[in-house]
């Protein structure tokens, strides 16, 4: 997942959740006698779903949602397979919002600009906007994500080091994480910086926009790769320096990451606001919490966007999809039951969320303030391109050639070239 961790923790093989018959029903009725079971394919955590589909099965008795559960390196590539055969027993699905523009343009999405008419207030324009392609609505965001930095109490005191600012309008720079990490370092820390989705494109973006340089990808199609310019330049330059002085360990996955940090033995931790509740589970750390950093001659920018729901143009029961979508993400009760551990996109489940994160302590109401601060004043979506699966396959592969020492002009150089090749396609 490029994309945030709760997000990549989805189920490790096909569960089938709610069964109530076959999906596919007509609207209309015919033998089921007016009754309709929808088929929502997802690849969230098992129970994510199961309030907000109990509450919308009460209020809507004719009306039966079944989840398909599929591990989440799977879902792309299961509903490409189903929708390409114009399989009518998807009705709903996930979709990751990045690769949103690529489903559309492929046919596989419904458009919803009647539900967008009635989103319209009631949920953030940049989440309608990110789920919009070509003019159209082509799905409804449920959620958000930004970025927090994590700093381990303990060894910062030890180290002699001031921890960085919670306020969310004055984030530390990354050279200055840089330079506390390696004094924690000489007093006894493993690892000075450790970001949590190491390599991937979502969390490290903000790193080049921060620096001015774009989100690797400009023209009107948002096909012509930019990743040579000096933002990018200068941005993994830094990267690509933190691995080679020892600042950041080499030679880890973005699974063992929380781990280094939840045991005590790293100073700074890059991750998103569902990292602390495994955090707080870990007897090995003391934390606080601190704005995503940025760089000295840069602007604050972090990561953001998450999932959305859209509806297969070859469900035959495309009414009662939307009314249930509707209500999942347009209506506040709805898009409250749907949160879990996420940030809602609809304005008043999103009031809900903070206060309920705050209602749990100081360092929660810091994080609901960081959150609140970075979604209005400092995200940066990642692009909308019918490229975008092949442009992040590239740059992730790119960002660990430079994370294990390839120098990074060279990289980066070479990246483009292997953008433009491999982008062609899509200029047609």
């Amino acid at each position: 997942m490029p994309r945030p961790r709760f997000l990549a923790a989805g189920a490790l093989a096909l569960v089938v959740l709610a069964a109530a018959g076959c999906g596919g029903d007509d609207d209309s009725g015919g033998a089921s006698g007016g009754n309709v079971t929808l088929t929502f394919v997802n690849a969230q955590d098992p129970g994510t779903f199961d309030k907000v589909i109990a509450d919308f099965e009460k209020a809507n008795p004719t009306i039966k949602v079944k989840q398909q559960v599929v591990p989440f390196d799977d879902l792309n590539s299961t509903v490409q397979s189903r929708l390409g055969a114009r399989d009518a027993d998807i009705d709903l699905y996930d979709v990751d919002e990045p690769r949103l523009a690529a489903f559309a343009s492929r046919g596989f999405l419904e458009p919803l600009d009647d539900l967008k008419a009635q989103a319209e207030g009631k949920i953030d324009p940049n989440a309608l906007k990110i789920t919009t392609f070509d003019g159209k609505q082509y799905a409804m965001p449920r959620w958000t994500s930004t970025q927090l930095l994590y700093y381990n109490k303990a060894l910062l005191s030890k180290a002699g080091v001031k921890a960085p600012s919670s306020d969310p309008a004055a984030p530390i720079t990354w050279e200055q994480v840089t330079a506390d990490g390696k004094k924690a370092q000489s007093s006894g820390a493993k690892n000075g910086l450790i970001f949590d989705q190491v390599d991937r494109y979502y969390q490290l973006q903000p790193l080049a926009e921060s620096l001015g340089g774009g989100p690797g990808l400009t023209g009107d199609k948002m096909i012509q790769p930019d990743v040579t310019n000096p933002g990018w330049t200068a941005a993994f330059t830094w990267y690509h320096d933190i691995f080679a002085n020892g600042v950041a360990p080499r030679g880890i996955d973005p699974e063992q990451t929380p781990g280094l940090f939840g045991t005590g033995a790293t100073a700074f931790f890059a991750g998103g606001p569902w990292n602390a509740a495994a955090f707080d589970k870990e007897k090995g750390v003391d934390y606080g919490v601190a704005p995503f950093p940025k760089f000295a001659q840069g602007k604050p920018a972090t990561s953001t966007d998450s999932w959305s729901t859209g509806v297969s143009p070859f469900s035959d029961s495309k009414d009662a999809a939307k009314k249930f979508l509707s209500y999942m993400t347009i209506d506040a009760a709805g898009a409250t039951a749907t949160t879990s551990n996420n940030i809602p996109v609809q304005k008043d489940a999103f009031q809900t969320y903070l206060k309920t994160l705050g209602a749990k302590g100081a360092r929660y109401q810091q994080i609901a303030d960081i959150i609140e601060h970075s979604l209005a004043n400092t995200a940066v979506s990642r692009p909308i391109t019918t490229g975008f699966v092949d442009f992040e396959s590239v740059m992730n592969k790119a960002f660990a050639d430079i994370r294990n020492g390839t120098d990074a002009t060279t990289r980066l150089t070479q990246a483009g070239e292997e953008l433009t090749r491999a982008l062609a396609k899509y200029d047609k």
